[in-house]
């Protein structure tokens, strides 16, 4: 650039005094012998030593820091700049700016993964500039730090005592199951508070008093996870996509329901049932069903309930309960959705669980101050309204509808989980 600069005046003095003809021929050597002493005097890349420190792994949504560190034999305090060469689920970074001082400087690097996968951490850029700001060192260090993104599941174990205690009155000793269920217990001596429909009428005969029947709960009932991985899945909400929130919600009833004593099998499907987990049971095998959700890709295809539906009923011999995340439009996409929702509630239990689009409630409550923003509230009030015909309709075809917040689906998914439980349902 410099010497771009002063060409022209090169060719006017030379086209004004030929005899200065040394002057142009010595004004390029000196120039360039301020390059080379620029040069000489910059920091040597190869002297410049990094290290990366990368986290193992890293939660979706949750954000964790890798640590680099410079370190380089350099008197002088030296500005560089630095960027890292990444691919996978996170937005690229910005590049970042360092001050070598006392030759050794550190930072800490964001890394925030929006969703599950890989994350790569390819290579490290640096460059910095010479004493005199003439040239410009750049040099990329090839890195080998793979980082998988995956759902919390830190919690879970204190999540699980949490939810389990909890349904222990104040002052009772917890008994496993029991009282609750529909399975035959024992037989008992009837007390005020009892419900009397339990009262064995035979037995009391036969022994002259009043016997009740004790019942607990079946611990090996049968939990199917359905995720549906088409593209209305793909949406984010408060930066995460719906699948990953309907996978962290999945992945603490699982196991919950493990440490109950279920069973917990889980299937994915988009335009085909493309994945299917066999039922097992244990807090061990929920490091297969991670593993199993973990893999779950991000599809941009339609969904066909249909045949998924279909086939999720040829593989389920038992009456089960059947946990199904998925999300609709409009009544008109939803059509085919009810009709394979009738057939499989003849058998089995079943939740549905879907999220809205918070961006609709906003704008259904937003001051109509402009026509564009009345039709766009009545838009997102006409999609609302809509969206509850359809779940209405779900409702009365037996099955448990369960609409809430992105936020709020495990605790609600849960709640209900426990009722059905409870209730004996399945």
């Amino acid at each position: 650039m410099t010497f771009g600069v002063t060409l022209p005046f090169t060719i006017f003095i030379t086209a004004l005094a030929p005899h200065l003809w040394p002057l142009v021929i010595a004004y390029p050597l000196f120039i360039l012998a301020i390059f080379l002493l620029d040069l000489t005097r910059a920091l040597p890349a190869r002297s410049l030593e990094t290290n990366l420190k990368a986290p193992l792994s890293l939660y979706v949504g949750h954000e964790e820091n890798a640590l680099l560190t410079i370190t380089a034999p350099w008197p002088k305090p030296l500005e560089i700049e630095a960027v890292l060469e990444i691919s996978g689920p996170m937005t690229a970074l910005k590049p970042f700016t360092l001050n070598l001082i006392d030759q050794k400087v550190e930072l800490n690097i964001p890394l925030l993964g929006y969703r599950r996968g890989l994350l790569q951490l390819k290579a490290l850029w640096l460059r910095w500039p010479g004493p005199y700001s003439l040239i410009e060192t750049r040099i990329r260090r090839p890195l080998s730090h793979e980082i998988p993104v995956s759902q919390n599941t830190h919690r879970l174990y204190q999540d699980t005592v949490k939810i389990l205690s909890s349904q222990t009155f104040i002052g009772q000793k917890p008994l496993p199951f029991k009282g609750e269920g529909s399975e035959f217990e024992g037989l008992t001596e009837f007390a005020n508070g009892m419900d009397p429909r339990r009262i064995d009428w035979k037995r009391s005969g036969r022994h002259r008093k009043l016997l009740a029947r004790e019942f607990r709960q079946e611990r090996n009932h049968l939990i199917v996870f359905g995720f549906d991985t088409g593209r209305l899945m793909l949406e984010p909400v408060s930066g995460i996509t719906k699948l990953d929130h309907f996978v962290a919600a999945a992945l603490r009833l699982g196991w919950v329901s493990l440490k109950s004593g279920d069973l917990v099998g889980a299937c994915g499907y988009d335009l085909t049932f493309h994945s299917f987990l066999k039922p097992g049971r244990g807090p061990f095998f929920f490091n297969r069903l991670r593993s199993f959700t973990a893999a779950f890709d991000y599809r941009y295809e339609e969904t066909n309930h249909t045949l998924a539906l279909a086939e999720l009923m040829s593989r389920l011999p038992h009456r089960s309960l059947v946990v199904l995340f998925t999300e609709f439009i409009d009544d008109i996409s939803a059509e085919l959705l009810m009709e394979s929702l009738a057939l499989l509630t003849r058998k089995h239990m079943v939740i549905f669980v879907t999220t809205g689009d918070p961006t609709l409630a906003t704008l259904t409550k937003q001051k109509p101050l402009d026509p564009q923003t009345l039709a766009s509230a009545v838009l997102a009030d006409n999609f609302a309204k809509n969206r509850e015909i359809v779940l209405n309709r779900v409702r009365r075809l037996g099955v448990h509808c369960l609409d809430a917040p992105a936020q709020q689906i495990t605790g609600a998914l849960l709640s209900r989980y426990l009722l059905i439980k409870q209730r004996g349902l399945l």
